[in-house]
Parts: C-alpha cells; sequence; structure tokens
C-alpha cells in the first residue's frame, strides 16, 4: 500500500488579504484598503465575522481619518448568526470616504458594542 503525505489544513489563502482591525467579545473586524477603489480615490472594505455559537447583534462607527486630521464617520449596525460572516457593498461595508482629493491616513472604530441575541 502507498501512502501519500498528510498535509495539514491551511486558511485559504484569500484569508491572508484581510488585515486584522478589531477581536472584540467574538466579533472580528477585518479590512481591505485599496489606493484607488474607484479608480482615483481610496475605498475600504470590512469584514465582520461572528466567531461565537451564538447570533450577536454589533455595532460601531468606522472613523476614516485624512491626513490633515479631518474625520469621516459612518455608523454600522447588523446581527449576526453563529459562524456568519458579511462583507462588501451589499452589506454597507464599503466606503471611499473622500471624494475631494484627501487621502485615508487612519482607519478605526469607536463606540463598539456586542450582545448576544435570541430569535
Amino acid at each position: 500500500m502507498e501512502l501519500s503525505p498528510a498535509w495539514a489544513q491551511q486558511a485559504p489563502w484569500w484569508t491572508a488579504v484581510w488585515q486584522p482591525l478589531l477581536h472584540h467579545q467574538g466579533l472580528e473586524v477585518t479590512y481591505i484598503f485599496y489606493p484607488e477603489a474607484d479608480g482615483v480615490h481610496n475605498g475600504v472594505v470590512l469584514r465582520v465575522h461572528n466567531q461565537r455559537q451564538k447570533p450577536i447583534a454589533y455595532r460601531f462607527e468606522v472613523v476614516f481619518r485624512a491626513a490633515d486630521g479631518s474625520e469621516h464617520v459612518e455608523a454600522v449596525s447588523d446581527t449576526l448568526a453563529p459562524g456568519a460572516m458579511r462583507t462588501g457593498d451589499l452589506s454597507g461595508l464599503f466606503w471611499i470616504p473622500f471624494r475631494d482629493g484627501r487621502s485615508l491616513a487612519e482607519l478605526g472604530l469607536r463606540k463598539v458594542r456586542v450582545e448576544e441575541v435570541h430569535f
């Protein structure tokens, strides 16, 4: 009998492109920065992932800070089933915060709330 070498299970290739932003009470938030999301302006997409075994409700503010110190803030809130992930424009998680020539210098979250929900 011929045996093949065993390979450890590896994360999918696409997980490496997501940068960590927050891990709080079972909610993981990661992001991808696009230097020219629309061909000109900076853009950001978030991915939210419920790592709990129970459904959660979450809310937070995304803070986009330009190099000159000015800010643009977006509110995010939703629910996630156990193990569920959301990302992209259809989930309200993609932004081009500055369309006036300013560049994105910093990205952060504030007012983060995570609660278990019962459906």
